[in-house]
């Protein structure tokens, strides 16, 4: 007999098989745990981006039109809606925020035109959404997106010292 030959068994080959097996069980395991995770991350990140969008959006929006008298709150078609006032030389012109079909619109138009809700442009995803004037001067906006979570903000307009 070969003194540097070893002779292999069965149960090595069936030990190594097992080991094999078991490692890539624990990589699809690993892949599985891996996928649910990034789906939940995902689906967290598309929920705020639809608030922050939507926040941002009005913020900058307000800030645009801070002055005194350039925004207010109304009914739009039976739907509440934040209302901005523009003049573009001597044309006046409104922009209309509201939530139609769970979706936050714009629409700008002039302010003696007549356009349904339908025509404004969608920003984001919502399923809630009030504006409200407070006798103190300030706009208190509130933003409920599909899965409940909310946003509020309390906007003045003006310079930090007139309040």
């Amino acid at each position: 007999m070969n003194p540097e030959r070893t002779q292999r068994h069965s149960v090595d080959i069936l030990f190594s098989f097992l080991l094999f097996g078991l490692f890539v069980l624990f990589l699809l395991v690993l892949l599985l745990f891996s996928a649910q995770l990034y789906q939940s991350s995902v689906r967290s990140l598309d929920e705020n981006q639809n608030l922050h969008t939507a926040a941002s959006y009005l913020v900058t929006k307000f800030r645009q039109h801070d002055q005194a008298d350039a925004d207010y709150t109304t009914r739009f078609e039976d739907l509440d809606a934040l209302c901005f006032y523009d003049d573009l030389g001597d044309t006046p012109c409104v922009t209309y925020i509201y939530l139609l079909d769970g979706e936050l619109r714009e629409l700008f138009t002039l302010s003696d035109a007549s356009l349904s809700p339908e025509a404004g442009t969608p920003i984001a995803r919502l399923s809630g959404f009030s504006a409200e004037q407070t006798t103190d001067g300030f706009l208190r906006i509130r933003l409920e997106d599909e899965n409940g979570a909310v946003s509020s903000l309390t906007l003045h307009p003006g310079h930090p010292g007139d309040v």
